[in-house]
């Protein structure tokens, strides 16, 4: 009886040696190509080389080595089929009952921007051939992509009485592996696509690589998974890089929550502090100078709603900041990083979670946000991320009363607000600070009732800022009798001059704005 056979042909040789070894040791024959063959070599171990089994040299600088039939005829035969086993006699060949094979680092060159030729040259073609032809035949063959289960393989092997332990053990690692020959594809496809600035393409395939377990889902009863879209090496200021510094685990919403917060603080150039509440902003406030008040300016707005929120910064946290955070109970913190008495003061919380995420790269963007719907065709909905309204946003005053500069600083400050709030959105800022909030109304008059009751006194000489037109005057006429200054929105309301006549029998300026920032 032929002695079984494994094909050997890995770029990360962790674990080699042990594999190579333990093989050699239950009688198995190995093959192998290039620089695997020299390493099993150079630990003592015989092997054959993929030339000799397939008696053709490596051709085209190493393209070409494994596409041969003696290498997938070995692989693909059916072992219950006696016609392609006389097939393969007939021509000399034997079997390969295991392929041990894991890719060029497509997403390591990616990461070093190497140059486009050294990119294409690190799309693996033989390897993934290789991998797929051994997952295809699991019945027969055993496929192994990753070093971490190479003792599995070969502890299954000693188990000779257990079939259908070693067959249930192949259907895993078959899954496995399919799964990371689309993982890598999707990365070759993504690269492509954006060389050709093909933002929605006819085939979208993202990648995406479990990261860790949560706690739980939006609740207790339902599980959840965190995934991250990419390569680790390819992570560049988004979600993944965040590092858990103190506290129990994440859950679904603890991660929503923290990406709210940090989003919203990083909107902003000052120094920003923001605390989240189903992930909105109920408290927000920028300072020139100092963290510790920015972060009381904002609390100050809505004390109730901000308790067991979560936190996020802009800047290093200072130990004077987690000072005035004293007495209050928040359930995360999350900041570009901490001052060593910082996070000292702060890992005594035993319930807090202290969170660490870099500020986003100059100039980095999304290339596209996606959100998941079900039901009958389920699927998902992509678009590109909305963008912060700039320096450069051009406002048009179209009532009788003008906005002075101070006037149009607030109403932009708002505007960098209320892109974080769900719709119907009322914010009303003064100072630089959230005071009023109205969000997820089903109308926008009772948004600006909301967002006016919560500024209470504070709303007389304030400043509104909406995420879409008004319908009617309804909205800005309750505003104005709470006493805002100015208000901002968006045109486009059949009804526009209708609210435009009723801010200016109140005296009230109006701006309009050609640019939503709606959140749904």
């Amino acid at each position: 009886m032929a002695r079984p056979r494994a094909l050997i042909s890995v770029f990360d040789k962790t674990g080699l040696p042990a594999l190579a070894e333990g093989l050699a040791a239950r009688g198995w024959d190995l093959v192998s190509s290039g620089g695997t063959a020299a390493a099993i070599r150079a630990a003592g171990i015989d092997v054959q080389s993929v030339e000799d089994l397939t008696g053709a040299p490596e051709m085209l600088d190493g393209r070409v080595k494994t596409l041969h039939p003696a290498v997938h005829g070995g692989i693909l035969a059916r072992r219950s089929s006696a016609a392609h086993l006389a097939e393969l006699a007939a021509r000399g060949l034997g079997t390969i009952d295991l392929v041990a094979v894991n890719l060029y680092p497509f997403a390591a060159a990616l990461a070093a921007r190497r140059g486009r030729g050294a990119i294409i040259e690190n799309i693996d073609i033989g390897g993934a051939a290789l991998i797929r032809a051994a997952a295809k035949n699991h019945a027969d063959v055993w496929t192994a992509v990753d070093p971490a289960d190479y003792a599995r393989v070969l502890a299954a092997l000693d188990r000779t009485d257990d079939a259908e332990g070693a067959a249930r053990l192949r259907r895993e690692l078959a899954a496995k592996a399919f799964a990371l020959t689309a993982f890598y594809d999707a990365h070759v496809a993504a690269f492509m696509q954006r060389e050709l600035d093909d933002q929605f393409p006819e085939l979208l395939t993202i990648p995406l690589r479990k990261r860790h377990d949560l706690r739980y889902g939006e609740n207790p009863h339902q599980q959840g998974a965190f995934y991250a879209a990419g390569a680790p090496e390819l992570a560049a200021g988004g979600l993944p890089e965040v590092e858990q510094l103190h506290g129990m685990g994440l859950s679904y919403v603890n991660v929503l929550d923290l990406q709210a917060a940090w989003a919203a603080a990083n909107d902003f150039d000052e120094t920003a502090a923001v605390i989240v509440k189903h992930a909105m902003p109920c408290c927000l406030a920028v300072h020139a100078d100092s963290q510790a008040e920015a972060y009381l300016r904002a609390r100050a707005a809505d004390p109730v709603s901000a308790f067991g929120g979560i936190v996020g910064f802009n800047r290093r946290v200072e130990a004077a900041t987690v000072a005035a955070m004293r007495g209050h109970l928040y359930h995360v913190v999350v900041a570009p990083d901490y001052e060593p008495e910082a996070l000292r003061r702060l890992q005594r919380r035993k319930d807090l979670r202290v969170m660490r995420w870099p500020a986003p790269p100059s100039g980095a963007r999304l290339h596209f946000e996606a959100a998941h719907v079900w039901g009958m065709d389920r699927g998902y909905l992509v678009q590109t991320p909305d963008r912060a309204p700039g320096a450069d946003l051009e406002f048009r005053t179209v009532s009788d009363a003008q906005p002075d500069e101070a006037d149009l600083a607030q109403l932009r400050f708002g505007l960098r607000v209320i892109r974080h709030v769900k719709s119907n959105a009322i914010v009303l800022v003064k100072d630089q600070r959230l005071i009023g909030l109205g969000s997820g109304q089903v109308n926008r008059v009772n948004a600006v009732a909301h967002a006016a009751a919560q500024a209470g006194p504070e709303a007389r000489g304030a400043y509104l800022a909406s995420d879409a037109y008004f319908p009617f005057a309804d909205g800005p006429e309750a505003a104005l009798a709470a006493g805002v200054r100015a208000i901002v929105s968006v045109a486009g309301s059949v009804r526009d001059q209708e609210v435009i006549d009723a801010v200016n029998a109140r005296g009230g300026v109006l701006v309009f704005v050609d640019e939503r920032h709606f959140k749904h």
